[in-house]
């Protein structure tokens, strides 16, 4: 389709709709060897294209990634909820029954749209299928939409922080991303302000990026970001809205069933410096990140999370590992303190044109969990 489609040109003018074949390419080969409703099936599958495209300017990409396989998962207990009664109950009794092992399996379909206007200025939006009827309206933020320029690039909706955009995560690791240990604490972005969207102004010249992220209810983060071919270094500062309520850490997320999250809710607000440095060399890179959050007011004396990750490639096969802790004191006497470990390992093969084959394992213990969290997968994944 491609090759016959390559000499033709598309316009719409006052409105309309014309095709304009040029003559002596492909596509009036093509036409010549075709005869009365061969013709009229192209012409007709042209026009639902044109139609369907919209302005000559834009452009619509749709993509998406996903994966199946096996998982499996303990933490004193089989961790996965199944329907074979012969399964283990967890508690005993409570004819809940859990097993070791479970099939796992996701896709995402997405979109990027975008065009130029007559003035210069890019514009465009990105986001899900699955969050296209979700939290649309007046404050809807479920996908995201922006427009850039010489001035710098002003995006909106369902997206990280400036604390995010310039530090970012661990290496992950696994086929399902295996809990997700890797990935940072942040005050501000996708996920942190689910009361609304999240607006963030980015300006980047010579390897140097310049973030401003805002939400909706007083929260604010500013960073800035360094990177070269050979290293890069980034730091920034968050603070959110008095009264916010932040999520230290959540238990829940080591499968210890009935826990609650560790929380503070910060009547003076809450604020975090998090900064991080990577160095590539050989297809190897290295990454350290540290961050203390400060939550005057509340019980919590101190709160810092710190790791360190590596990633390789090695031709059509890769490797990635992290070490990432956090730890949590408290000021009232008698509250043990909370010190979280988690730690993984994952390699991959590329198997070309978008299909991997890839399998990871990682290991989290809390003090306040009952026994160490552990985890594998192993399958296939696709990304189109």
């Amino acid at each position: 389709m491609p090759q016959v489609f390559r000499n033709a040109c598309f316009a719409r003018p006052n409105g309309g709709i014309r095709l304009q074949l040029k003559r002596g390419g492909p596509l009036e080969d093509h036409l010549k060897s075709y005869e009365g409703n061969h013709m009229k099936k192209i012409l007709l599958a042209s026009t639902a294209l044109i139609v369907s495209a919209g302005f000559a300017s834009a452009e619509v990409v749709i993509g998406g990634d996903g994966y199946m396989g096996v998982a499996y998962g303990d933490n004193g207990n089989p961790i996965f909820a199944t329907t074979d009664t012969s399964a283990d109950q967890v508690p005993a009794g409570s004819g809940n029954n859990f097993s070791n092992y479970s099939f796992v399996y996701d896709l995402d379909v997405d979109f990027k749209a975008s065009g130029t206007s007559d003035s210069g200025l890019t514009f465009g939006a990105a986001g899900d299928f699955d969050d296209l009827g979700a939290s649309q309206g007046a404050r809807g933020w479920d996908n995201s939409i922006f427009i850039s320029g010489d001035f710098g690039t002003l995006t909106m909706g369902d997206i990280d922080g400036a604390a995010e955009n310039v530090i970012g995560d661990l290496a992950g690791v696994g086929l399902s991303g295996l809990g997700d240990f890797n990935e940072n604490i942040f005050l501000i972005g996708a996920g942190a302000q689910p009361a609304g969207p999240v607006a963030r102004y980015d300006y980047a010249i010579s390897g140097l990026t310049l973030s401003l992220g805002l939400s909706d209810d007083s929260g604010y983060n500013i960073g800035a970001s360094y990177a070269t071919d050979l290293f890069s270094v980034g730091l920034a500062y968050e603070d959110v809205a008095d009264g916010a309520t932040v999520t230290l850490f959540d238990i829940d997320a080591l499968g210890s069933t009935g826990s609650t999250a560790i929380t503070a809710t910060a009547p003076n607000g809450a604020s975090q410096i998090i900064g991080a440095a990577s160095v590539t060399f050989a297809n190897v890179t290295l990454k350290g990140v540290y961050g203390q959050i400060d939550v005057d007011g509340t019980t919590v004396d101190t709160f810092d999370q710190y790791g360190v990750s590596a990633a390789a490639a090695f031709g059509a096969a890769s490797v990635s590992a992290f070490y990432r802790a956090v730890t949590t004191d408290f000021k009232v006497a008698g509250t043990p303190d909370n010190d979280f470990e988690a730690y993984g390992l994952g390699v991959a093969y590329d198997l070309g044109g978008g299909l991997a084959l890839e399998a990871g394992v990682a290991q989290a213990d809390s003090d306040r969990a009952a026994n160490a969290l552990t985890v594998a997968d192993f399958g296939v994944s696709i990304d189109f």
